[in-house]
């Protein structure tokens, strides 16, 4: 069921818990009053306001803060394979590279190019707005990309909400509603000596503003391949140290170039009585109130869980990504976790979380059984990645991040493949393929992702098989 369609709303789904802050701090029926967090004097419901606001806003201001860590606008950053010291964004696959485009299209459309690979190597190009929803996705498994009497390569025109004009001959327009807006490409890699090939590929990749095409100047893309970050501080944790002021500012100004859609009108009326709105400065309100909100809001962003998600084995499996409508506690808990999800019909999700030891520190050990004819229906590839408790790779000595695809798991003499989850080298009793190396300590998480699934997928009529323990 969609959660949109639920008869909560938008003040009970995003205000509810701030209401009841607001309300703790008046008095009882008493003379002595309830104590609340802080004292909320000054316009009324600023507080709510300034949650649902930051709630809200929280896709845009992280995608601002990875914008201003990578390259200019309009030029290609191709990634090499995710490492565990990369901190430009959470729970990375290390079965594709990225690569990545953040787009400003207020002077003129650009034209995306993508030329033609091979027939067995997937690819995917995600195009998200300022909002982090997903408005197109390209890529080698759907005819709608493919199919093309005269490609590959296959030929776009991306296009700014206010954009009006003739499109060239023979190619696609593919329109953007934010004037920011952003390519997240994933291309399979099959392990680091596949990393040429898959550059090479990626260099041939355009992304050319349309007035330098239409003079023929083709090679005139501007890109480069370097590591995602190594930065020592994710943007999730430059944005938790925001305060609520510099935040609601800052939000007001991306707004500008961003605007909210047109479904957004509600909230946005509303958000207008404390000036949260694009241009809008919020420096008169009071600045402990302003940071209560942030406090409350990110905890209820930390909070929130799936309501629609399937359940099977211990394996969650979000259903309703890439899209987010007026549901922004979802858009914003989502985007933290993880952000540019793609669609579940591009690439499947599974998620679950374990601790690593038993009660009394020994390390625990996993396994999960896929029974002959069993595993994961896909046109492309299946593959599971484990990370560690903030979503980074585990490191490891033998640099294993990702089990099922690279290198090739080993299936039994019956057809079954099983797969060892656990920190102490399994091997040679099992395959190199078939091991996932977790951490020492704490907990863990995997998530399962199925690139082009299958019907059987989607419907729901293949599940993910139980991960159990073994003494």
């Amino acid at each position: 069921m969609d959660p949109r369609a639920s008869a909560l709303t938008r003040r009970s789904l995003l205000g509810l818990g701030a209401a009841v802050a607001v309300g703790a701090v008046l008095p009882g029926c008493g003379d002595e009053p309830t104590f609340g967090p802080i004292d909320t004097t000054g316009p009324p419901d600023v507080l709510a306001l300034a949650i649902d606001a930051y709630i809200f806003g929280y896709p845009m201001i992280l995608q601002d803060m990875m914008r201003a860590a990578s390259a200019p606008a309009n030029t290609l950053d191709h990634s090499v394979l995710p490492h565990p010291l990369d901190r430009g964004a959470a729970r990375l696959s290390h079965d594709v590279v990225y690569s990545q485009s953040w787009l400003d299209l207020t002077d003129e459309p650009l034209v995306l190019q993508i030329p033609g690979m091979e027939p067995d190597r997937f690819w995917l190009f995600q195009l998200v707005d300022a909002w982090a929803d997903t408005v197109h996705d390209l890529t080698s498994k759907d005819p709608r990309t493919t199919v093309d009497a005269d490609g590959p390569p296959f030929t776009y025109v991306i296009t700014g909400p206010k954009w009006t004009g003739e499109l060239p001959a023979r190619m696609t327009r593919l329109h953007m509603p934010s004037t920011l807006s952003a390519i997240v490409a994933r291309i399979q890699i099959n392990g680091a000596a596949d990393a040429p090939n898959v550059n090479r590929w990626q260099h041939t990749l355009k992304l050319i503003p349309s007035s330098a095409w239409k003079r023929g100047e083709y090679d005139s893309t501007i890109s480069r391949v370097h590591a995602i970050d190594r930065g020592p501080e994710p943007p999730v944790k430059r944005i938790a140290a925001m305060d609520g002021r510099t935040y609601l500012n800052r939000l007001c100004r991306l707004m500008l170039s961003g605007p909210p859609a047109a479904a957004d009108a509600p909230l946005m009326a509303e958000l207008a009585a404390i000036d949260v709105q694009p241009g809008g400065v919020v420096d008169h309100l009071p600045a402990d109130v302003l940071d209560e909100a942030v406090r409350q809001a990110q905890r209820r962003i930390a909070d929130w869980t799936d309501p629609t998600a399937r359940h099977a084995n211990g394996w969650e499996i979000p259903v309703d990504l890439g899209s987010f409508g007026t549901d922004y506690l979802r858009r914003a808990a989502t985007t933290k976790r993880s952000p540019t999800l793609a669609p579940i019909r591009d690439v499947f999700y599974a998620n679950r979380d374990a601790p690593t030891t038993d009660d009394r520190g020994n390390p625990l050990r996993y396994r999960i059984r896929f029974e002959p004819g069993r595993w994961p229906p896909v046109e492309a590839f299946a593959s599971i990645t484990a990370y560690d408790p903030q979503g980074f790779l585990v490191p490891n000595p033998d640099e294993i991040y990702s089990v099922g695809h690279f290198p090739a798991m080993v299936a039994a003499p019956d057809g079954s493949v099983e797969l060892a989850i656990q920190q102490q080298d399994p091997r040679p009793s099992v395959p190199t393929g078939n091991w996932l190396p977790i951490p020492s300590t704490g907990d863990f998480s995997l998530t399962m992702r199925l690139y082009a699934p299958r019907a059987d997928a989607l419907e729901g009529k293949w599940e993910p098989p139980p991960m159990t323990r073994i003494d």
